[in-house]
């Protein structure tokens, strides 16, 4: 894909459920060196893995490092973000330092068999988190047509795509047109 796509990316997430740490570290090494400039990346999972390839910072779940200790060993302006399922959740990745959270899954994915569908209302989420401070970005099932839909979730200010890219046909135009759905959702609610 062109740079140019890739600057329409603010974050990219290098994930390897099933790969050694070293090939984890090859993987996300190779994709800081090709969007050096471009944009950032974080590695799922491993913090320690982020730190040895050169990213931006790691992406952990309840089952990874706990955040704390992650942000102990990471160097100055690594970021960290944590995965939320709910409103305590999400504030208690505030709490612990993260610098964003991935909430979901919103819709049905791929990427998280099983997951339970999600329910604003259930999650503590039908209205505004005032205490939270930190990004939150939808997760699971998001595409460009569904990027509204998220939005009506108030904590919401963002979202984090994966097999809409990766089964597209032509990928370049599937980030075009979240990005586009993305900065309409922004417009609609008043917020950048």
């Amino acid at each position: 894909m062109p740079d140019s796509v890739w600057e329409r990316v603010d974050l990219v997430q290098v994930r390897g459920k099933g790969l050694s740490a070293g090939e984890l570290e090859e993987l996300a090494r190779g994709w800081v060196e090709r969007l050096a400039g471009i944009a950032r990346v974080v590695v799922n999972d491993r913090s320690d893995v982020a730190v040895a390839a050169g990213a931006a910072g790691a992406h952990l779940g309840a089952d990874d490092v706990p955040l704390p200790d992650a942000r102990r060993t990471a160097p100055p302006g690594f970021v960290l973000g944590a995965s939320a399922h709910d409103r305590a959740e999400l504030l208690r990745a505030a709490a612990e330092g993260a610098d964003y959270a991935g909430l979901g899954a919103l819709y049905p994915t791929e990427t998280k068999p099983g997951a339970r569908p999600f329910d604003a209302a259930r999650a503590g989420l039908d209205a505004p988190v005032e205490e939270l401070a930190i990004p939150v970005l939808a997760i699971g099932g998001i595409d460009a047509g569904r990027v509204c839909g998220a939005f009506r979730v108030p904590a919401v200010t963002g979202v984090a795509v994966s097999g809409a890219v990766q089964r597209a046909s032509d990928p370049a135009r599937a980030i075009e047109n979240v990005r586009a759905a993305l900065d309409d959702a922004w417009k609609e609610r008043g917020t950048r």
